[in-house]
């Protein structure tokens, strides 16, 4: 968070797997606790931009339904809305750890259930306000080029399809998690469909939109 504030824009994060889910491979952590520290020092103020100067954002913990999720947040620019929901790499926190319980499972649902919802209430948004178009930024790679193998991001991108069909604007989704940039239309017959991934380790580096 320190080196996050040195940037003189403002900083929107979202959370992914090696922040969190991935530290029971310490031996010392376990995943739900590291998530909850994530949120205390990122999130303790959830309608600023984490760093940088500050900018609004509207969060979706403002939903009493939803308050847990202070990372997924979304505002506006240039007649588009941005969008930041809580989807990570590791299959979306699933992979089988010693000492995983019923708790990590359930947090898996709800974390994709707020995700979810999150798009539902962006693009109803964007379509309501005649926006130009919608740019979400997830973690994960949500395996749009292995259909039969999208496991915990199948409800994601099935989602993703539906509403990106139903919107006249332009859709732009970015995440990271294989580590190689791309970019592609990778949802047959969605033309204003666009991915970016962006660059991963060892090849760090910008991509500017």
């Amino acid at each position: 968070l320190d080196a996050l504030k040195k940037i003189r824009r403002p900083v929107i994060y979202t959370p992914g797997d090696n922040e969190w889910a991935d530290c029971y491979q310490l031996g010392a952590f376990h995943p739900l606790d590291r998530l909850e520290r994530i949120r205390r020092t990122f999130f303790a103020n959830p309608s600023t931009s984490v760093a940088g100067p500050p900018m609004s954002v509207e969060s979706q913990s403002a939903n009493s339904a939803w308050k847990e999720f202070v990372e997924n947040v979304r505002w506006r620019r240039g007649g588009f809305l941005f969008v930041t929901a809580h989807m990570i790499g590791s299959f979306n926190g699933t992979k089988h750890f010693r000492g995983r319980t019923g708790a990590d499972d359930s947090a898996v649902v709800r974390r994709t259930a707020a995700a979810l919802h999150w798009l539902d209430t962006a693009f109803a948004i964007a379509k309501a306000d005649s926006l130009r178009g919608v740019v979400i930024a997830i973690h994960g790679d949500p395996h749009f080029g292995r259909e039969g193998d999208r496991g915990p991001y199948a409800s994601f991108v099935a989602k993703l399809s539906e509403l990106t069909r139903g919107y006249r604007g332009k859709v732009l989704l970015i995440h990271g998690d294989s580590h190689e940039y791309t970019l592609d239309h990778p949802l047959e017959g969605l033309e204003n469909f666009t991915r970016l991934e962006t660059f991963g380790s060892p090849d760090i580096g910008w991509v500017k939109v």
